[in-house]
């Protein structure tokens, strides 16, 4: 059988393509819509090529404040962590470094994403961060301090959060092993490269957590440890004993029902070492410092604060008598410029109020948080309100004395390098059992030196013009009020009492 002709073949296809359309416009004018859409979905399953079923992921969302409006501990390890693993692979990535810092500090930027396999399974990182600022957004507006205008400003903040995204199937394997291994990992970050904050506790009232910006904190490097401390050793001792025995019991506090925290009252005279040895305490057990000044806040801001304030932590109030003394001071102005006067300024400068500092110390809100000192400072203890000084607020009264021989030595062997004795050692000692010279008085006597022999001969001098002043200032004062003054100064040098 031979092959077809070319003119039959074209005859053929025209009588194909003739039907083709008559079909095509026929289905088109007389075969309704549906209709027609469901044979197209039929076809299209018939001959398109099959695609595999969309993977079953789920999305866990870490956001940087928690529910109760404190920072997130899960977020801060993630972000650790992720910096740590994307310091030399990654794309993008925020730098900076302040004038007290040695290293660089770098954060995630926006839109960062990671991947990572844990245990046979393929993790996606990714860190987005927003402005709560549409006008559908019902969270409350943070209060934010102008220091240039003095005044207070509201505004939404920025909002950050990682998205952690897995097949669902492994859900409770990442929940449950995966969440605590990035969070282990992240403390061991911290260990290796900690350095000591300072922060400024007011700020962290008027910005809450969540917006870098807010927290006011520097790096501590305050050089002060316990063995440069000029005081007594067997003070010395005692406290570093009790600081030793609080970081161990956080069953024992847990058992008896108390809040893991312990207050401290540091008293003497100015220029004694009380904040020399706040920076010995946190140098000694690498806790991170907040500085709270009372005369700046409200009663509401303590308890903000006391959310916010992380564990860990040495707080500080330092002159608590002054601060007490405030309100007070308000009410005596109050014969001299008038009532309306001084009633205006109080509305406009409301103060701390006596019952919210000890509800700081020891009430309710004392229990946020655990595994914390706060430090009370004030160079007279006497003015203090007794409610203070009770056990559970102020734990251990620290005094801090007049410069000591034990103390005398520390300071010659940090300023001088000077060890054993030395021929004006005995001198000096008979001195300082006769006047009273604070640490800093005969530290700065030390630094007008090198030389040896000159330095100490100058401490020499420095206690024989105080020893004449004393008695001067003694011969004029009346006999009973010398004796007074005599025997508070006997009975100040005492041990701390727990």
């Amino acid at each position: 059988m031979g092959l077809p002709s070319g003119a039959s073949l074209f005859s053929t296809y025209a009588s194909l393509s003739a039907t083709f359309t008559l079909v095509q416009q026929a289905f088109y004018q007389f075969v309704p819509l549906l209709v027609q859409q469901y044979i197209s979905d039929i076809f299209k399953q018939w001959f398109s090529p099959k695609q595999p079923p969309p993977p079953d992921v789920f999305k866990l969302i870490i956001e940087e404040v928690a529910n109760d409006f404190t920072n997130n501990q899960v977020f801060q390890a993630c972000q650790i962590y992720l910096c740590n693993k994307l310091s030399d692979s990654a794309n993008v990535l925020k730098v900076s470094k302040g004038h007290t810092e040695e290293t660089m500090n770098f954060k995630l930027a926006e839109g960062v994403t990671f991947s990572e396999t844990f245990e046979g399974i393929h993790l996606k990182w990714i860190f987005s961060c927003k402005a709560n600022s549409s006008a559908d957004d019902q969270s409350d507006p943070v209060l934010v301090h102008d220091k240039r205008s003095g005044r207070s400003r509201s505004h939404h903040q920025e909002n950050s959060c990682f998205s952690l995204i897995f097949d669902r199937e492994h859900k409770k394997k990442v929940c449950t092993d995966y969440l605590p291994y990035v969070v282990e990992a992240s403390k061991e970050v911290v260990r290796e490269e900690k350095h000591l904050k300072l922060f400024d506790g007011n700020s962290e009232y008027y910005g809450m957590p969540g917006g870098s910006s807010s927290k006011q904190s520097v790096n501590m490097v305050h050089p002060f440890k316990f063995e440069n401390l000029a005081m007594d050793l067997e003070l010395k001792k005692a406290i570093m004993d009790d600081l030793d025995r609080f970081v161990r019991r956080k069953e024992f506090y847990k058992r008896v029902g108390k809040p893991w925290k312990r207050g401290y009252l540091l008293y003497g005279p100015p220029g004694t070492g009380k904040s020399s040895l706040i920076a010995a305490m946190a140098n000694y057990l690498k806790f991170v410092i907040y500085d709270l000044q009372l005369r700046r806040m409200q009663d509401s801001s303590l308890r903000q604060l006391l959310r916010v304030i992380p564990s860990k932590t040495i707080i500080v109030i330092e002159d608590i008598d002054c601060t007490g003394e405030l309100p007070r001071r308000e009410l005596y102005h109050t014969m001299y410029q008038g009532y309306e006067d001084s009633l205006k300024k109080a509305i406009k400068k409301p103060e701390m109020s006596l019952a919210a500092l000890l509800n700081f110390a020891d009430g309710l809100w004392s229990c946020c948080g655990d595994e914390r000192l706060i430090i009370f400072t004030t160079n007279h203890k006497e003015r203090l309100e007794p409610a203070l000084l009770q056990p559970g607020r102020m734990d251990m009264h620290i005094h801090m004395s007049y410069l000591t021989m034990e103390g005398f030595k520390v300071l010659a062997y940090n300023y001088l390098l000077v060890t054993g004795n030395h021929p004006l050692f005995g001198e000096i000692k008979g001195l300082l059992e006769v006047v009273n010279a604070t640490p800093a008085e005969v530290a700065e006597e030390l630094m007008r030196s090198e030389d040896v022999d000159a330095s100490l001969q100058g401490v020499v001098e420095l206690l024989k013009r105080k020893k004449i002043e004393a008695e001067d200032a003694a011969s004029l004062r009346p006999q009973a009020e010398t004796e007074e003054i005599t025997e508070k100064m006997e009975n100040g040098n005492v041990l701390p009492t727990n």
